[in-house]
């Protein structure tokens, strides 16, 4: 129980967030237009782009590590020497890139001014300091000392990119990097004070060789697993124009809705995993998993439903008119989002019981085939690589991909963790998905006569359609009065609020 209530406290954080988010991209869009929203997500996909430099595995190998008790002065020492060295390593990897570009070719991306490269820099810098910290909370299971800083900080940006739409949307994106910027400061600022007391010592030897251990096998994985995050816009970017990117950036705003979920189980449910792994407690690992993909897809299988039906209504009340062209993508990245949340436990389950290579290969081949696809499905041609007469589907192109790739890990993941932990995939979901499909086709044949085009409707409409999904799972046996009760306590209001309090004043 006190795992799950750190994920309900994570996920209720992180959908404030996104709808702190959602209000602020819904202003920039409107005022501010695509293009601009385009400009500012390009440049963030291609800084990001070389994070993975950053990253190679080391932060799940901190987190693996500080769960099962080691040293946390040494951990901590270990971690930060090399996060630095690796952030050094991506800033010249990346101004070389740069330099080769621009300097040696003589191109161009767009016209990205240096100043918003350098704040997109910067932004990314201080979010891989701040993740040092971030990362030792969520090793020791401390969800309210990570939820906080993250909700100060996004706070801080949305209220200034509000405020940018509103009164300096000259400011184009410029501003909104700074805006970005100034958010991640305050969440770096708020994890430092409460990391002020944990200890910090010099590393050793074998601290760091234990951590190589575990993220070598993850680390090629950790680079495909970035190219995964950003290359659906640079793609998009290269080959069509800021617009498009702005179209597509726009909606996958509100997809990332779902995607919150999958971001509160990794931070939770991998320490957990692991520890009950280092104790031996196998059984109750896999009870774990099972419950952390039903319940998760107890709520997200509705909400992708609903959004599929109305998705027009949804980006007209959510963001503007002009992004209504954008309604095909914004069906699919839910159903990409979907497929991520319901894989993430079994992701996590093998990198807890210490087989993190097995999850490295289905990312790397799963990235490998995203690529692959959305160079046949999002250019109109390459003509340097002989192919012509492609099918130029755009944004809609590397939606497709994604769910194509998101499909692959469904299956393989699975299949890894039968085969090697000898867990089975649950038959719940069958009845999930079963009450999804039959309420989003009655809710279909509702959309064709019924037009929506108030909030009020759609949120009407929306409490309409998930009063019948859960009425239908209860019906149909996927929803008990056992588990009303477990979702009770998680979601206590009291309980939770005395969870935080005791954590963020220890």
């Amino acid at each position: 129980m006190a795992t799950s209530r750190k994920v309900v406290l994570l996920f209720g954080v992180e959908n404030l967030n996104a709808i702190l988010g959602w209000i602020a991209i819904m202003l920039v869009a409107r005022r501010m237009g695509a293009g601009v929203l385009g400009e500012l997500a390009y440049a963030l996909s291609l800084v990001g782009g070389f994070s993975f430099l950053a990253f190679l595995g080391f932060r799940i190998a901190h987190v693996k590590r500080v769960s099962e008790g080691m040293d946390l002065g040494r951990c901590t020492g270990t971690f930060l020497t090399i996060r630095l060295a690796l952030i050094a390593l991506m800033l010249l990897a990346l101004s070389l890139a740069w330099w080769v570009w621009t300097g040696l070719l003589g191109k161009q991306l767009y016209d990205l001014a240096i100043p918003l490269l350098l704040v997109i820099v910067a932004y990314w810098v201080v979010q891989l300091l701040a993740g040092v910290m971030l990362a030792t909370f969520t090793g020791r299971q401390e969800g309210a000392r990570v939820a906080w800083p993250a909700f100060l900080g996004t706070t801080t940006r949305s209220l200034l990119l509000i405020a940018l739409a509103l009164w300096a949307s000259e400011r184009g994106a410029l501003g909104l990097a700074q805006a970005y910027l100034a958010g991640i400061v305050i969440t770096a600022l708020a994890a430092l004070w409460y990391f002020r007391d944990y200890p910090m010592a010099r590393p050793d030897r074998a601290t760091f060789d234990s951590y190589t251990r575990y993220a070598l096998p993850v680390a090629i994985a950790s680079i495909f697993g970035v190219l995964r995050l950003y290359a659906d816009k640079v793609v998009v970017g290269v080959f069509w124009d800021p617009h498009e990117v702005g179209l597509y950036f726009g909606v996958e705003r509100i997809a990332l809705f779902l995607g919150t979920i999958a971001l509160a189980l990794e931070a939770m449910l991998l320490p957990s995993i692991s520890e009950l792994y280092s104790k031996g407690a196998t059984a109750e690992a896999a009870q774990a998993v099972s419950r952390a993909e039903r319940y998760t897809a107890m709520f997200a299988l509705p909400a992708v439903m609903l959004t599929i039906v109305w998705a027009a209504p949804v980006i007209l009340v959510f963001i503007s008119r002009e992004f209504l062209p954008a309604a095909p993508i914004l069906q699919l990245l839910c159903l990409v989002a979907l497929l991520r949340v319901l894989n993430r436990p079994w992701s996590v389950a093998l990198r807890g019981a210490d087989r993190p290579g097995l999850a490295s290969q289905v990312s790397i081949v799963a990235t490998c085939i995203g690529l692959v696809l959305m160079l046949l499905l999002v250019p109109r041609s390459i003509p340097h690589l002989g192919l012509e007469d492609l099918p130029g589907l755009g944004g809609q192109g590397a939606a497709l991909a994604l769910l194509g790739t998101e499909f692959f890990v469904l299956v393989a993941l699975r299949w890894l963790c039968y085969t090697h932990l000898g867990m089975s995939p649950s038959l719940q979901l069958l009845r999930q998905v079963l009450a999804t499909l039959l309420v989003g086709a009655l809710l279909w044949q509702v959309a064709s006569i019924v037009v929506v085009a108030r909030w009020y409707e759609l949120f009407g409409l929306a409490l309409l359609g998930g009063t019948l999904y859960f009425a239908l799972l209860a019906l149909l046996g996927g929803l008990t009065h056992r588990d009303l009760r477990y979702l009770w306590h998680a979601f206590h209001p009291r309980e939770m609020g005395s969870y935080v309090r005791d954590e963020l004043r220890r």
